[in-house]
């Protein structure tokens, strides 16, 4: 008898073997091996982006922002002078600016980290002047006044959330420098104010 051609099953082309089992389970390992590669490769990008972030912004230390274009957008803006410190140390560490309102009232704020490492705010608005700060220290009480460069400052005491805050009030803006920071900080941060 003559040799017979070897087949496959009947949907493999003439004249291929069938492939074995052994080869098919070898496949299988390659495919699960690659996405170990693959994932091996997207963990290390990971790892990567996570080292360069912490390296620029080491747990502890507040993320500075450059608040100057905020600042500017609030100047065109505002019916009144928006104010922003000037000359403080570069210790003094900005970490949020916004803007909010419209034609009814329009609020400007500034969110400082200070030296010793407590939170100060310049907050302004031509809202109502009595709910704009009671926003910051509500149930604070009076605690007589401070003169910073010739204005004279309303001080409040054990408010909420803020702990303290200086008022300045005038016909077209209430300013208010408030946070957990100390009097003397906080009596810093309104001396350097400049609109």
């Amino acid at each position: 008898m003559g040799e017979q051609p070897v087949t496959g099953p009947p949907d493999a082309p003439a004249g291929e073997a069938p492939a074995a089992g052994p080869e098919r389970s070898r496949r299988g390992r390659q495919s699960a091996g690659d996405m170990v590669r693959s994932l091996a490769v997207v963990l290390a990008l990971i790892v990567v982006v996570l080292a360069l972030t912490l390296r620029h912004n080491p747990p502890g230390k507040p993320h500075r922002i450059d608040y100057r274009g905020v600042l500017a957008q609030a100047r065109n803006v505002a019916p009144y002078d928006v104010v922003s410190p000037v000359g403080l140390s570069p210790s003094w560490t900005a970490t949020s600016a916004r803007t909010s309102g419209g034609a009814a009232s329009f609020a400007w704020h500034l969110g400082l980290v200070t030296p010793d490492g407590d939170y100060a705010a310049v907050e302004q608005s031509d809202g109502d002047p009595e709910s704009f700060v009671a926003q910051f220290v509500t149930g604070g009480s009076k605690a007589g006044t401070a003169t910073i460069d010739g204005q004279r400052w309303r001080r409040i005491d054990s408010g909420h959330p803020e702990k303290r805050a200086l008022v300045l009030d005038s016909d077209a803006v209430t300013t208010v420098v408030t946070g957990g920071a100390s009097w003397t900080e906080l009596r810093r941060l309104a001396g350097s104010l400049q609109g």
